[in-house]
């Protein structure tokens, strides 16, 4: 396809992007970013090593660089500690920007949406994140100090884009790169990191006139994957400017979503998830009609957080706009594909390398590669990357509907024949088996007729079960083409497990109290404990018991549970002291037991003799 195309499909259905208030960072150019930044190595047992500098580094010579050494990592570092000075026209320029009510403030902390187990993972999870590599404290700060001055000498909203045939389908890629990550110390989310790499997918295909139509998107988003990725350009959660979908990208994390709202986002540590699994086990035995109680009443995402740390990434969309009708509109795109040095030889990190186990604070790698080097998923297999690989191009379904009822068809008359003669060979030895039953002699075939006839009545029974299956496919597959021809819209949803949904606010009683209370539980408790042991050991069964039994009333009456409290409470109590009573009368209620048995024995057995006479 011609690069004049490319380019004109690519701006014909751009997407929209619409940023939370406070957000810092905006899709830019990687050539400023790669002049601004310097290129290290790290080696095994090494300290860090420049490379280029900051001042020589450019685009070309990033994709001409040859890079040796399996476990060396190469990254960039963007930015250098600011002075003094810096930093604090920073913190004064924040404190105008709060002045004004322009910075981002959560409408409700993270911890009071979960409960007691989730927030000492959390706790857990911040005392890890002060040992691990980390981005520095002041990396942030230097970050928008730095970008600022990008947008002043280049002001621009840039995104890189790709178009791909595969399949049948036209799939428009568009990139967009931030120069920092700032979820963590912007938004109160997981982490931080330089350089973000985020993805949007159109699916198109081309109709009987040549003309592209789009059918499907994809938005790249936290615990989200193959299906539950895209939507279909008719359902009604993609929101749409003409041609143009609508982006709501979390702040500082840069996710996307389809709607705006709060989305709590789990992070699970590896060392927890066998008690991840054991509860979901639990929930699935003994919790479906109390998860469906949840779900109704609070919206995705307020529940299952027990053993993974939550964080809420903010899409309110009520900060800047880019893209059609926006105040601010997107530069012509730059396409990229495997021709370009720097996207298809530059394997390293496009930012700084914490050295962080978990990656988290680790900036990631090119449009192209994972952090390991490895070749993107999205980038090779932009179908299977979200589940695309088994739907059909609109263009294609009518041969295909043709093809499939006749190859049903086909099936269909195979097992009825299959099922005639599997039939005729059961009547065949029935007969048989009728004939000789009753004569000594012959037994000995009486008893291989028996057996041939139960292992061929399973594989009739099987391939009548087969037929009805295939019937129902067929009376289905020409259901759904008779729609297609009328012009019907398809299931538009049937694909989604987990659908991106924000939270719907549920309502505290003495709501600010209830987020301090979530600030400082797990301390105070953690205190509490303490002070158990040591100025009251003997007590501390009791101790214990009574402190557990605080926190849990004083978290019902903030999430207005008072009454499901003393509800479970009764329902235990009455347990257990109907399990006292069999401990004490065991024997009595045994012997009492049999005795009663005896009695109904006696009376059922003597009714049906009756009954008979």
């Amino acid at each position: 396809m011609p690069e004049l195309d490319q380019v004109t499909l690519l701006r014909r259905f751009e997407p929209i992007l619409r940023f939370t208030q406070g957000e810092r960072f905006s899709p830019y150019n990687v050539d400023d970013y790669v002049k601004k930044s310097s290129l290290w190595v790290k080696k095994p047992k090494f300290p860090p090593e420049e490379l280029i500098s900051e001042t020589d580094l450019t685009l070309d010579k990033l994709g001409s660089k040859n890079l040796e050494g399996a476990k060396y990592v190469y990254y960039l570092q963007f930015i250098s500690p600011v002075n003094l000075a810096e930093m604090a026209e920073f913190r004064l320029n924040e404190l105008r920007e709060a002045l004004k009510k322009r910075e981002f403030h959560p409408t409700r902390s993270r911890l009071s949406r979960v409960g007691y187990l989730a927030r000492m993972v959390d706790a857990a999870y911040s005392l890890m994140l002060l040992l691990r590599g980390r981005v520095p404290g002041d990396a942030m700060a230097a970050a928008v100090i730095t970008f600022n001055k990008m947008l002043v000498d280049n002001p621009c909203y840039q995104y890189y884009g790709r178009v791909i045939q595969q399949s049948g389908w036209i799939i428009l890629q568009y990139w967009y790169f931030y120069p920092f990550n700032n979820w963590r110390s912007g938004f109160y989310g997981a982490n931080d990191h330089e350089a973000d790499w985020e993805m949007v997918n159109i699916y198109c295909y081309q109709d009987e006139q040549g003309e592209v139509k789009p059918s499907w998107v994809a938005y790249a988003s936290h615990n989200y994957t193959g299906d539950d990725l895209r939507r279909h350009w008719d359902d009604p959660e993609l929101e749409k400017s003409g041609e143009h979908p609508v982006v709501y990208v979390g702040g500082g994390s840069h996710a996307s979503y389809y709607q705006r709202g709060e989305y709590l986002t789990e992070l699970g540590l590896a060392f927890l998830q066998p008690l991840v699994k054991f509860k979901k086990r639990f929930d699935l035995l003994f919790g479906k009609d109390f998860e469906k109680k949840e779900d109704s009443e609070e919206g995705f995402g307020e529940q299952g957080q027990v053993f993974t740390i939550p964080f809420v990434d903010y899409a309110l969309g009520d900060g800047l706009s880019i893209g059609h009708g926006c105040e601010t509109s997107w530069e012509p795109p730059v396409v990229i594909g495997p021709a370009d040095d720097w996207v298809l030889n530059f394997r390293g990190l496009w930012g700084y390398y914490a050295q962080d186990p978990f990656s988290g604070e680790d900036a990631p790698a090119g449009p192209r590669y994972n952090r390991d080097g490895t070749v993107r998923q999205a980038w090779f297999d932009p179908l299977g990357w979200a589940g695309m690989e088994k739907v059909l191009p609109p263009i294609d379904q009518p041969e295909m509907l043709i093809a499939r009822k006749a190859g049903i068809q086909a099936t269909i008359n195979t097992l009825q024949a299959e099922i005639a003669q599997l039939q005729e060979v059961h009547y065949q030895r029935g007969f048989d088996l009728e004939a000789i039953r009753n004569l000594p002699h012959l037994q000995g075939e009486v008893d291989v007729l028996n057996r041939n006839l139960e292992k061929e009545r399973q594989a009739l029974a099987d391939k009548r079960r087969q037929l009805t299956v295939e019937q129902t496919k067929l009376g289905a597959i020409k259901r759904y083409g008779a729609a297609v021809t009328d012009g019907r819209p398809p299931v538009l949803r049937a694909h989604i497990k987990h659908a991106h949904q924000p939270q719907v606010k549920k309502s505290l009683r003495f709501s600010h109290l209830a987020e301090i209370w979530a600030a400082i539980s797990i301390g105070l408790m953690m205190i509490a404990v303490v002070v158990l042991i040591v100025f009251a050991r003997s007590f501390l069964f009791y101790g214990l018991a009574g402190l557990v039994l605080a926190l849990i009333i004083i978290e019902s009456a903030f999430r207005r549970r008072l009454a499901d409290l003393v509800q479970w409470i009764a329902i235990l109590l009455a347990i257990g002291g109907f399990l006292i009573l069999i401990f004490q009368f065991f024997w009595v209620i045994v012997l009492a037991g049999a005795m009663i048995t005896g009695f109904y024995m006696i009376v059922s057995n003597l009714r049906e003799l009756f009954a008979r006479q």
